[in-house]
């Protein structure tokens, strides 16, 4: 193994651990993370640099004053009071409409971190009202936007097997994938995950208090409601925002998803919705800076050939004529477990050549194998490091590393379990 790689992997462990630590600030330990493999040579400058221009940050950030924006008009307080009355003032029975109205949002929005940026505000407001702690509720929206995002056949999810049979045919692979298959392969993953959102986390998930101190309280109280113009706008960009993320395939090229969020953020401050002390009040930079620095964790260990040696060593194992049940397990396990310390595309691109390789040489339907891959290599969010969604979740919600492990490693192991037994029975390669 090249001495770069070591030298990665050294790092990367000594990352978990004092993530698992929390002795010191998480953005602090990503950031330093990143600075040690510049200083080794493990990552480029340039890459290093490239991190704090990536297009999540820049959603991320944008969707913070854009969310500001519409938390500061009475938009959130009207859909709040009508959950209230709706659930009649019961907690578990508010969760469950969220969880209800973030899985209708995630078959339609492109990715988990708009999905989750579109519903925590209206979550946390709910919060407030029922004078219970953002922390009970986040991580079960995060869960679903994760878990669930495009698993639908509506929006991009009704065209996604056309690209799979193209990329198929690539392979020499003469199977054909319909519309409904993915749906069918993901149905665990979506059952399970709405479940444990609606049921099982908000029991477990730590109780850190209210959302606001009386401090903030007091200032909100005394804060003066928006005219009717700068309401107008308030809702009016939140909602434009969010259709052109839901229709952005429609727009020229040269209107990229971040390009619509950044235009929102920008019209929030220019119409006056939000001062531009309040926006930068908006602008939470701690989960930023966590994801940058967890970014360029994952891209030195893409660059260090991580993905390359977990390949190998899946075909090592696997051997000439593998059994169905261990190519499902060795390549769930791959995709679900490390995907939770790397770029989740990085790998899927890793591991994808592998698997149809394997499926065009033993003639064996893919569409159990290859969709299973898809949804174990983008289910994760066990760590920071997983997805960009995962560190504004910690912001909004106040978790820590461990409460991450505490709440979702019993809804990992079952929907792992579930998905092993429902592609060897329902979907199996051969």
């Amino acid at each position: 193994m090249p001495t770069q790689t070591i030298i990665c992997l050294v790092v990367f462990v000594a990352t978990l651990a004092l993530y698992m630590s929390n002795k010191f600030p998480l953005p602090l330990v990503s950031m330093a993370a990143m600075g040690i493999y510049v200083i080794t040579g493990c990552l480029e400058p340039k890459a290093a640099l490239s991190c704090f221009s990536n297009s999540s940050v820049i959603i991320m950030g944008s969707m913070f004053i854009v969310a500001g924006g519409l938390s500061r008009t009475q938009m959130i307080h009207k859909v709040t009071n009508l959950a209230y009355k709706i659930s009649g003032g019961s907690f578990q029975k508010g969760m469950i409409l969220y969880c209800l109205v973030t899985l209708a949002i995630a078959q339609v929005a492109p990715s988990a971190i708009l999905i989750f940026s579109i519903c925590y505000p209206l979550v946390a407001d709910f919060c407030r009202k029922n004078e219970v702690s953002p922390s009970k509720a986040m991580f079960s929206i995060v869960l679903i936007c994760i878990c669930t995002v495009t698993s639908l056949p509506i929006g991009s999810g009704a065209t996604s097997y056309i690209t799979t049979n193209t990329m198929w045919e690539t392979y020499g692979i003469t199977f054909k994938e319909g519309m409904f298959d993915p749906m069918f392969v993901y149905l665990p993953t979506i059952i399970l995950s709405v479940l444990f959102a609606m049921f099982y986390c908000p029991k477990v998930a730590p109780d850190y208090g209210p959302l606001y101190t009386d401090v903030q309280l007091r200032k909100l109280k005394e804060q003066k409601p928006l005219d009717p113009v700068r309401e107008f706008f308030g809702y009016g960009i939140f909602v434009a925002v969010v259709i052109g993320i839901l229709f952005n395939d429609k727009l020229p090229a040269t209107v990229p998803t971040w390009m619509v969020c950044f235009i929102g953020a920008v019209l929030t401050i220019l119409t006056g919705v939000l001062s531009e002390k309040e926006a930068m009040e908006s602008l939470t930079m701690p989960p930023i800076f966590l994801y940058i620095g967890s970014l360029a964790v994952g891209n030195a260990l893409v660059a260090s050939g991580a993905g390359d040696y977990i390949a190998q060593g899946l075909q090592s194992i696997l051997g000439a004529n593998p059994s169905k049940w261990l190519v499902i397990i060795l390549f769930w396990m791959a995709g679900f477990l490390v995907t939770q310390f790397m770029s989740n595309m990085a790998l899927y691109s890793a591991l994808q050549p592998v698997l149809l390789l394997m499926c065009a040489t033993y003639g064996w339907n893919p569409t159990g194998l290859h969709n299973m891959l898809f949804k174990a290599t983008f289910t994760s969010y066990l760590t920071p490091l997983s997805t960009v969604a995962i560190p504004l979740c910690m912001s909004v919600g106040g978790y820590k590393q461990k409460d991450l492990i505490r709440m979702g490693l019993v809804p990992a192991l079952t929907i792992s379990v579930a998905n092993i037994i429902w592609i060897g029975l329902m979907f199996p390669p051969y």
